[in-house]
């Protein structure tokens, strides 16, 4: 059973618990509230969905890892938001091994939810499935945007948007290093490494270790 403070957090950040009616009870016994520090694997792609996640604050990130290592980041979920394939897999027919990996980016507060539950619940309450497709739908067109950047981009050109937007176009400096750019990009370290290089020769960024300032007023 949660602690009455969490019950009422949980309420307030998922407003469909305000439709549960005579199921209520017995969906707030079956969660499991965690804290989860920064750089914790939550899951990994070679375990079956064992829980469903739903997220109070902090930011965890779904991404897949390669055979030889490689990662590259799908979406991201904060505060209201839960997991749309570990719901998929566990929706599916038979067990299903998680198809991606999670960890989270942030210190965060999550709840869980043992998947035989969520699949009763699931079947019958409507207001649980309106929120699994608005958040399917959320991510579908994230994880679209990712692979038609991937497909039609250059990886030059996907590294200069990423600046703009991590930096808000040179405003703040980013702080990071090769490697997670290249997880978040779906590439190699050694590329990016040579790209910023690159960039830097042509003053568009200056590079301190584990320090990146783009300057948006440089041209190629």
């Amino acid at each position: 059973m949660l602690d009455p403070k969490i019950i009422r957090k949980f309420e307030k950040i998922f407003p469909f618990t305000g439709e549960l009616g005579k199921h209520y009870d017995f969906f707030m016994d079956s969660l499991i509230y965690s804290k989860v520090e920064a750089d914790t694997v939550l899951m990994d792609d070679d375990k079956k969905c064992s829980n469903v996640i739903f997220v109070l604050s902090g930011l965890l990130r779904i991404y897949k890892l390669s055979e030889d290592g490689k990662e590259i980041t799908l979406y991201r979920m904060g505060r209201g938001e839960t997991c749309v394939l570990t719901i998929s897999c566990i929706l599916g027919v038979g067990d299903v091994v998680f198809p991606v990996a999670a960890s989270a980016e942030q210190n965060s507060e999550v709840v869980f939810m043992p998947v035989e539950a969520f699949k009763r619940f699931f079947f019958e309450i409507p207001a649980l499935q309106k929120f699994y497709f608005t958040s399917m739908a959320a991510k579908f067109y994230s994880v679209l945007n990712l692979v038609g950047n991937i497909t039609f981009k250059k990886t030059s050109d996907r590294l200069k948007d990423f600046l703009i937007t991590k930096t808000a176009n040179g405003t703040y400096p980013l702080y990071s290093t090769h490697e997670a750019i290249a997880s978040e990009l779906g590439t190699a370290r050694e590329v990016i490494s040579r790209l910023l290089k690159e960039m830097e020769g042509k003053g568009m960024v200056s590079l301190s270790r584990g320090k990146i300032i783009y300057h948006p007023e440089q041209k190629n």
